[in-house]
């Protein structure tokens, strides 16, 4: 088929082909040298023709990243610049949240599930974030969290004693 046709044939024929393949890869080229310079360079305010150094990132544990156009890039720390890990600090131990007035133990569990587990961790949450917190889980207009950071609190501190007057004052947490 080939030796009868004539070179102005194929090149008739395949050509424009030909045409297409190189400004696809020409274009890869291109934009694959701008990803690199864009993405993967240490981060400079200054412009390339300003920067005179290179300077090394520090990593300091292992990161891997997918760049726009579609490369994996790994990154891996080097001895001297490796953090050492950490042995994971031991978990509190979890506080009985029902001492709280107007905690039951459906609102413990729901406090519970949300990472609340100390009466130290109630007490740093506002009456606003709690609220957010019961919704999420369904229980809407049935609780009244507004106390429950104060007397989580007194309860941190060991303040048992002023707990109970508080406790005295309210019916189901609310004042």
């Amino acid at each position: 088929m080939f030796g009868e046709m004539q070179f102005s044939g194929l090149l008739l024929c395949y050509g424009p082909l030909a045409l297409i393949i190189l400004g696809f890869i020409a274009f890869a080229a291109l934009t694959d040298s701008q990803a690199r310079s864009k993405y993967l360079r240490v981060l400079d305010p200054r412009a390339d023709t300003e920067r005179t150094e290179r300077v090394r990132p520090v990593v300091t544990r292992e990161v891997v990243a997918r760049t726009p156009t579609g490369m994996v890039v790994a990154l891996q720390p080097t001895a001297e610049t490796a953090v050492p890990t950490r042995a994971p600090a031991a978990p509190a131990q979890p506080d009985n949240l029902r001492r709280i007035e107007g905690i039951g133990p459906k609102i413990s569990r729901v406090l519970q599930d949300a990472g609340i587990t100390t009466f130290a961790a109630l007490a740093a949450k506002t009456p606003a974030e709690l609220r957010v917190i019961l919704d999420a889980a369904g229980m809407t207009g049935i609780n009244d969290p507004t106390s429950w950071p104060e007397q989580a609190g007194l309860a941190a501190r060991g303040e048992w004693e002023a707990l109970e007057e508080l406790q005295a004052r309210l019916t189901g947490g609310r004042q």
